[in-house]
């Protein structure tokens, strides 16, 4: 064996059976097992499946890994904003090759593990040999008081002399960063992400060596490790930045102040930046090429509101508490805490901490950072600015401690904003919503700061043990080295490593062995999401389609629109049963429609078996739900009496599908409808006399079933959105992404068009028909606005709206973002006074006057200083507030046009001050008991193409 390689190999191969050791006991059930909690959230399968979809698109479809049908049918989701872990899936497609799935997984994450720590090694044993280093931490390097640095590829001739060389604190750095308590958190939780961190210190290594003059090669190794920490988490860039930020200025000061900037010009130090930013500058765009592919699939969705992240996410709630950094974790022998009952604590809301605790940094870790920054501060101080400033953007946007974040101060309540909340402020930054994964590189850090320290306490042992007898001297060297070693080791103890069983019960492989093409519905039924669930989503299911290789319903997610949770949630057999495992009993109407639709469902969808699984123990809800879900499932859905497979705890029943009509009619704009229509569709609602619904996209999907062969035909009754001055419109239709020859140019008004559906682009089971169109517009950008106030002949120049009821008024000025409230929200009448040119509020009062004269005449005086010109709106609240008006009351507001006669409230009204009796625009409450009037723009913002009304498919004749 190469002497130069010796070291390193035994390095490893003792990271490994750490790795092996902190797993335990994965290595006992590589094969069946995975790490993760069953009575979590199920992310073990998430990246189970993410390797699993990655092989079956890329090798089986032949088609992007980063979107699918096969979850969230039919709708099908992108998986471009989704948790993916691109790293772990490319890495473990030749092993899924080979192996099982959970055997090529486990490889996957044991690699993680010794490569990390190897990692961190190289990283720590660079920051070891740095001259800067030896100046103020002694490195011996084969006898006491030798400061030469060791030779770099020198092999100690014995264990002994190996203490006396930098590669023991570099071995321990390596220990802290690869198996944290955080990290075996996320392992425990199935977060495979957060796991995938053995590239940062790799990255931080070259990043490094590019500051420090490097070259060609070693700015495309600096590159390459940037682009796999992306590849494996795309929000590790934020983490990528700060590391870079604070590498490259302090590398900046140290070099202004450094002998090589004293030895050289005075103008030595701003070529040294210059050429530091150009290498940084290569790097990242070196990166971008390495990422493109990757990236440009993201940005589109990334930069598209309909998956934009609600106000903070859960950033909050997922912030480090400042406790729990010096709590051990439920995993650790110390902890009071019980695994599973944490848990359950943190989902029913009542454990010590708003989450479960993922950040303990360690005791003895942290006292040998604080040791390795005493004794090695000239290097050291930018590690210890690091982990203070990743310390301090771990807590999130506001102080926790023991889960609270208001505080009472002697009765006054307070919160203590920090630095993250201005993260949340700066584009792309803000990607990160999850302030505790800034533990990554706050680990990193750390590990730095306590390889300083081992080396200088292994220094100062073998200086205090120089004249003791050899052996003496070697056990002492040896023992001190083993009791730091297993200091920081239990800081970071977390075995038993949780495990989820990873094994498909076998009726999966059954049905996936059959040769048609269909799909299932399972139960639990779910959807899922970062921030929330539709129904009692399990993840696991998902998983177990890498085995029967079927679409199925349900589905996990990062981030989506709206759509692809309400699509579901408005088919009232979906509804049902998602209300029935969150415990709240579906209503008659729902449960009326749901049995009437059901068969239908089946046939749409051509779903084959409803699976039913048991409950889980401990997962609620469909723990406690489970019973009332499945009969409800088996008295909506009609199946056959007796299983069609059956494995031990999970049942499949063969579905009856219903007929499929010929002619199949789909009366848009009814509920009935829903399930039929795909992305791209408005809300039900009556246009030009008819139910229908707007296509608001310039696509919009439709789903139809077929069964048996032959050409279809299919008509729409529809009508363009028309407006003056608009351009034809024209549509043109794809058949399951087949563009039809086909074009038709729409007139206005209620028209029907027809095509043939050739059998060649048909499908058995569910087809997607797309109606593609040339222009979409939105009403408020092309219709005429409604401006005129009565017949004052004065115009309002923003919008205004004015609502009124026997409890509320809400009175508006402006539109969107520039609304502003204009209503006082008194009993009585509320007034704002508008300015007619700018549209700018002057004045907002509101008068009680169903209370007395007093407030009557308080309005009457009001309304008479208002300048002439000056638009007033008026809107009451209360079935009384006429109660007190005097003839002063009428005259005033007969000075705004208000035909006072014909006022009883609740009433609204717009007038001009000094305007004719009679003039303003004002009206009653209606039926409802609500006075309502607005002018201005049209406030429909949806972008429109054309109405649909009815949807025939048929045989041809």
């Amino acid at each position: 064996m190469n002497k130069k390689y010796r070291p390193h190999l035994i390095t490893i191969g003792l990271y490994t059976l750490l790795a092996l050791f902190f797993t335990w006991p994965l290595a006992a059930h590589l094969t069946t097992h995975v790490p993760g909690e069953a009575t979590w959230a199920f992310d073990e399968s998430t990246f189970l499946w993410n390797m699993w979809w990655f092989k079956h698109s890329l090798l089986n479809l032949g088609q992007t890994p980063l979107e699918s049908n096969y979850i969230f049918f039919p709708l099908g989701i992108k998986l471009t904003t989704y948790t993916f872990n691109l790293f772990n899936a490319a890495f473990g497609l030749p092993l899924q090759l080979a192996f099982s799935l959970p055997l090529a997984s486990n490889l996957t994450l044991l690699f993680s593990f010794i490569s990390s720590a190897y990692g961190m090694f190289l990283l720590s044993l660079y920051l070891l040999r740095r001259p800067e280093t030896h100046s103020t931490l002694p490195l011996v390097a084969g006898q006491t008081g030798d400061r030469r640095p060791e030779p770099p590829h020198l092999f100690p001739p014995t264990p002994y002399s190996l203490l006396l060389t930098p590669y023991p604190a570099a071995f321990a750095a390596g220990t802290v960063f690869a198996f944290s308590a955080s990290r075996m958190m996320y392992a425990a939780l199935g977060h495979y992400n957060f796991v995938t961190i053995q590239w940062f210190p790799f990255y931080t290594l070259f990043l490094l060596k590019t500051l420090h003059r490097g070259g060609r090669k070693t700015i495309f190794m600096t590159s390459l490790f940037a682009a796999l920490c992306l590849y494996a988490e795309l929000t590790f860039s934020v983490f990528l930045i700060f590391i870079t930020l604070i590498l490259w200025l302090s590398e900046s000061v140290r070099r202004r102040g450094g002998e090589d900037a004293r030895r050289e010009s005075p103008s030595s130090p701003l070529r040294l930046f210059a050429s530091s930013s150009l290498r940084l500058f290569i790097t990242g765009f070196i990166t971008f090429l390495l990422t493109a592919p990757f990236i440009l699939s993201v940005l589109p969705d990334f930069l598209d509101p309909a998956y934009a992240e609600p106000g903070w996410g859960e950033g909050l709630k997922l912030s480090a508490d400042l406790a729990g950094l010096v709590t051990t974790t439920p995993l650790h022998p110390l902890s009071d805490q019980d695994w599973l009952p944490e848990l359950r604590a943190v989902v029913e809301g009542t454990g010590r901490f708003s989450d479960v605790n993922t950040l303990f940094l360690g005791y003895g870790i942290l006292a040998l950072a604080l040791l390795g920054f005493v004794v090695c501060r000239r290097q050291g101080w930018v590690w210890l600015g690091s982990a203070l400033i990743f310390t301090v953007l771990s807590l999130g946007p506001l102080l926790t401690l023991y889960g609270q974040n208001r505080f009472n101060l002697d009765g006054l309540e307070v919160t203590f904003p920090l630095p993250f909340t201005l993260l949340h402020y700066i584009p792309l930054i803000n990607a990160n919503r999850v302030p505790n994964r800034f533990g990554i590189p706050l680990t990193m850090s750390l590990a730095v700061l306590v390889g300083f320290a081992v080396s200088s306490v292994m220094y100062h042992v073998s200086r205090a043990t120089h004249h003791a007898p050899r052996t003496m001297r070697h056990f002492l060297l040896l023992t001190s080295y083993f009791l730091l070693l297993l200091l920081l080791l239990f800081d970071q103890y977390s075995v038993p490593l949780p495990l989820s069983d990873a094994r498909i019960p076998e009726l999966y492989r059954q049905i996936g062995a059959e040769p048609d093409d269909f799909t299932l519905l399972q139960l639990p039924l779910g959807w899922r999401n970062s921030y929330g669930t539709l129904g009692a989503e399990q993840t696991q299911l998902q998983y177990y389609q890498s085995a029967h290789g079927r679409p199925i319903l349900g589905g996990n997610t990062s981030r989506n629109p709206a759509f692809k949770f309400d699509y579901y949630a408005n088919i009232p057999l979906f509804k049902a049963l998602t209300d029935t495992e969150l415990y709240t009993p579906a209503d008659e109407t729902t449960l009326q429609r749901a049995r009437l639709q059901a068969a239908d469902l089946m046939a749409l969808y051509n779903i084959k078996y409803l699976v039913i699984h048991d409950p889980l123990p401990y997962r609620k809800p469909y723990e406690d739900t489970f019973t009332a879900t499945r009969q409800l499932a088996l008295d909506l859905i009609p199946h056959d009496p007796q299983p069609s497979y059956q494995s031990r705890g999970v049942q499949a029943f063969a579905v009856q599908q219903g007929a499929i009509p010929d002619p199949l009619t789909l009366d848009f704009g009814d509920w009935s409808s829903d399930p039929y229509r795909g992305e791209g569709w408005s809300s039900n609602e009556e246009i030009f006399a008819a139910t229908a619904n707007w296509a608001a996209a310039a696509e919009a999907a439709l789903f139809f079933p077929i069964r048996g062969p032959g050409n279809r035909r299919v008509s729409f009754q529809i009508a363009p959105f028309s407006y003056p001055g608009m351009p034809r419109q024209s549509v043109v239709l794809v058949l399951n992404n087949y563009l039809l020859p086909d074009s038709f140019s729409l007139s206005e008004g209620w028209q029907t068009i027809e095509a043939s559906l050739p059998e060649s682009y048909l499908t058995p089971g569910l087809n997607r028909l797309m109606l593609r169109f040339t222009q979409t517009a939105q009403p408020r950008q092309v219709l005429p606005a409604n401006r005129l106030i009565g017949q004052t002949e004065i115009e309002t120049p923003v919008d205004v709206e004015i609502s009124s009821g026997s409890d509320f008024v809400f009175i508006s000025v402006g539109f969107g973002e520039a609304k502003t409230d204009a209503s006082a929200h008194r009993r009585g009448v509320n007034v704002a006074v508008v300015e007619p040119q700018s549209g700018q509020v002057l004045a907002v009062k509101g008068f009680d006057t169903a209370a007395n004269t007093f407030e009557a005449t308080a309005l009457s005086q009001f309304i008479t200083e208002i300048p002439a010109g000056q638009i007033v709106l008026l809107g009451s609240q209360g079935l009384e507030a006429t109660a007190f008006f005097t003839e002063e009351t009428e005259a005033a507001l007969q000075s705004l046009g208000l035909d006072t006669a014909a006022l009883s409230a609740p009433f609204a009204a717009i007038g001009v001050k000094n305007a004719a009796a009679g003039t303003a625009l004002q009206t009653n409450a209606d039926s409802a008991g609500t006075a309502y009037l607005r002018l201005g723009a049209s406030p429909d913002t949806r972008s429109l193409a054309a109405a649909v009304d009815k949807v025939i498919i048929s045989r041809p004749e």
